[in-house]
């Protein structure tokens, strides 16, 4: 099973992508985590054609099962995890997250932020066709978040995250994704008002890499769920051990 992680901060050090990382290491042994480090080069959606980031970011949820989003307060959430999925919800990008399972991870200190958060993200997978559960794990005071093997150090937090990605994976979008009208084949539905979306493709851009991406460096990186120790050398110079 092939999940996409997307970490919403721009800084290398940042909580939520050591979050994402510890969340490689709560993968079943079917399961593998591709995290995309292509975030700072999204640029504005302002519709047409699909640019270069956005377009190698939709070739990887076309070949996903399941997209796992970690995100900051809302008050520290980088515009540029909102462009990408404004790309990933237009109709240049084909209905990529159309049926797919996605599960948003919040980590705030104030429970309203997280609240924000979560709307804000939950309506934009929404508009394109997604499937979202989220949760949120409340930020720890104490200076030890992470231990030595990458993963959260809380043992309640580290359950709570393991739950989430254990439902992630185990909801496929055949099993998420309702049966279609006839008139909907090879096209979106809008997920709301249950009605086709003419003119907008059932499959993902044609950009090299859909169904498999190599580590590259600014890209992204396969990550084997061999446990933290195997994944800690396998994740992009964006995702901090």
């Amino acid at each position: 099973m092939e999940i996409v992680g997307i970490a919403g901060s721009l800084r290398p050090a940042a909580h939520v992508g050591r979050l994402l990382e510890a969340a490689a290491g709560e993968l079943p042994a079917s399961a593998t985590l591709t995290v995309w480090t292509g975030l700072e080069e999204i640029p504005a959606c302002t519709g047409g054609p699909l640019p270069r980031p956005a377009a190698e970011l939709c070739a990887l949820l076309a070949g996903a099962d399941g997209v796992l989003v970690t995100a900051p307060e809302h008050s520290v959430l980088p515009v540029q995890l909102l462009h990408a999925l404004g790309w990933a919800s237009s109709p240049a990008a084909g209905a990529v997250l159309l049926g797919k399972p996605v599960a948003v991870v919040t980590a705030c200190v104030r429970p309203h932020e997280a609240m924000w958060t979560q709307t804000e993200l939950r309506r934009m997978l929404g508009v394109a066709g997604a499937a979202v559960h989220g949760a949120d794990l409340p930020v720890s005071p104490a200076p030890r978040r992470f231990d030595d093997t990458g993963r959260l150090a809380d043992p309640a937090a580290r359950d709570r995250l393991r739950r989430v990605v254990e439902e992630l994976c185990g909801r496929s979008p055949e099993t998420v994704l309702a049966p279609l009208p006839p008139a909907a084949a090879g096209k979106a539905v809008d997920p709301v008002a249950g009605k086709v979306l003419d003119g907008v493709a059932g499959k993902a851009p044609a950009v090299p890499g859909t169904t498999r991406v190599t580590a590259a460096p600014g890209r992204a990186a396969a990550v084997p769920a061999l446990g933290p120790a195997a994944a800690s050398g396998k994740v992009p110079a964006g995702i901090p051990v």
